[in-house]
């Protein structure tokens, strides 16, 4: 077993998913800015203010831990259309808004991991959750089928969802009745 690799030996490791806590960005900035490029305190201030809508009931930011270590995160928002929004405007409601996974922790579970969770969290408070994707992110939309999502349309608006070099694809999922 290699000793320098954080890694070794703990594939079997479940990752704690909790609320995900200012102590973490610093982490998960590195980890988004090694994924999409940029800069990783820009990254982290980004996370850092994405919990704001929290205490209103408008976010939910999670991060995945692993001996103590944040190794990833997952985040979901609440849409509201405005009143003046174009016909082709997503439906308003809770979205999906993405996983980021440390690449040396990735292939674990961890993503499906997160992604349970913000369902469940989701379900709670809603009859049904949305997300969208590029038509050519094979790996998403394979996923995200485990958890009931169906395609709803390809012909749709939402504020800053761009699809370079593809089509987007607006998914939906209906919970079971809460009782």
């Amino acid at each position: 077993m290699d000793e320098s690799d954080p890694t070794a030996g703990k594939a079997g490791d479940a990752p704690i998913i909790r609320p995900a806590r200012a102590g973490d960005f610093e982490s998960l900035g590195r980890i988004t800015a090694a994924r999409y490029g940029g800069e990783p305190g820009a990254h982290a201030a980004a996370l850092d203010r994405f919990p704001e809508g929290a205490g209103e009931g408008r976010s939910l930011l999670l991060a995945a831990e692993i001996d103590g270590m944040a190794v990833g995160f997952g985040k979901c928002r609440y849409f509201a259309r405005d009143a003046d929004a174009p016909p082709d405007t997503g439906p308003e409601g809770w979205y999906l808004a993405g996983v980021v996974i440390d690449e040396r922790y990735r292939r674990r579970g961890i993503g499906r991991r997160l992604t349970t969770a913000r369902l469940e969290w989701i379900a709670a408070r809603a009859d049904a959750a949305y997300y969208f994707t590029n038509a050519r992110n094979a790996a998403s939309i394979a996923l995200h089928r485990e958890f009931g999502f169906e395609e709803i349309t390809r012909r749709f608006a939402l504020p800053h969802a761009t699809f370079e070099g593809g089509e987007g694809i607006l998914f939906g999922v209906r919970f079971a009745p809460r009782g």
